[in-house]
C-alpha cells in the first residue's frame, strides 16, 4: 500500500491541481476517462495539506464545466472537427436518445441529470449543443450538476481511500477489480461494435449474392 500511496503522492506532487483539472476536462471532451485518478490525486493533495478542500473542489468543478462548455458550443456550431468525429458514434446516439427522453419528461432538468449519470456525462454536453439547448439552461444546470457530482465524488473518494489504507490486504483485489471494470466495459463495447459491423457486412454480402441468382433465374425463364 505504501508503494501505491507514494506513487500517487509523487504524481500529485508533480502535476498538482493542473493534472487534476486535465483529468476532469478530458472526460467532458467525449472521452470516457478514469477520472478517479484525478479525484484520488486531489484527495492526497488535501490530506497532505498542500491545498485546501475548497480549492480542490473549485478546480475539479472548473475542469468539468470547462470541458462541458467546449463540447456544448462545438455541438451548437454544427459542422466542425468534434461533431464530425463523433456524429456517428453509437455512444453519442444513445446519450442523445436518453437526454431527449429526459428532456421531454423533465424539461431543463435533463441537463442536470446528464451531469450526474456516468454513462451519459462524457457525451451530455455535445448532445445538448447539437440539440440546441438554450445557453442559459445549459450553464445553470451544468454548473449545479458539476458541483453536486464533484462534491459527491470527492466524498466517496475520501471514504474509499481511507478504507483501502486501513485494509492493505485488499489493495491488489480492489485495483484489479477497478481496472477490469473500467477496461472491461470499453472492451465489451469494442467487441459489440465489431460483431455488429461483421453482421452488417454479412448481410450486405448475402444480399449481394441473392440479386444475381434472381436475375439468372429470370433470364433463364425468358429464354424458355
Amino acid at each position: 500500500m505504501a508503494d501505491l500511496q507514494s506513487a500517487l503522492l509523487h504524481w500529485a506532487h508533480v502535476h498538482g491541481l493542473v493534472g487534476v483539472f486535465a483529468f476532469m476536462f478530458t472526460e467532458n471532451m467525449c472521452v470516457p476517462f478514469p477520472t478517479e485518478v484525478g479525484f484520488i490525486a486531489a484527495q492526497l493533495l488535501i490530506s497532505s495539506g498542500r491545498v485546501p478542500y475548497w480549492l480542490a473542489f473549485a478546480v475539479i468543478t472548473a475542469g468539468h464545466v470547462t470541458g462541458a462548455a467546449v463540447t456544448y458550443y462545438a455541438g451548437r456550431a454544427g459542422d466542425n472537427v468534434l461533431v464530425r468525429r463523433f456524429s456517428h458514434s453509437q455512444a453519442l446516439m444513445r446519450a442523445r436518445q436518453i437526454l431527449q427522453a429526459w428532456y421531454a419528461k423533465y424539461g431543463a432538468l435533463a441537463v442536470l441529470f446528464g451531469r450526474l449519470v456516468g454513462q451519459v456525462r462524457p457525451w451530455a454536453s455535445l448532445a445538448a449543443g447539437m440539440g440546441q439547448v438554450p445557453p442559459s439552461t445549459f450553464w445553470v444546470w451544468t454548473v449545479i450538476g458539476s458541483m453536486i457530482y464533484s462534491a459527491a465524488a470527492m466524498w466517496i473518494t475520501a471514504v474509499g481511500w481511507e478504507w483501502v489504507v486501513r485494509h492493505p490486504q485488499w489493495r491488489v483485489p480492489v485495483i484489479i477489480a477497478a481496472l477490469v471494470l473500467f477496461y472491461g466495459v470499453i472492451a465489451s463495447g469494442l467487441v459489440v461494435k465489431l460483431v455488429q459491423r461483421w453482421r452488417r457486412k454479412g448481410a450486405k454480402y448475402k444480399g449481394g449474392e441473392s440479386v444475381p441468382s434472381t436475375q439468372t433465374e429470370e433470364h433463364g425463364e425468358q429464354k424458355q
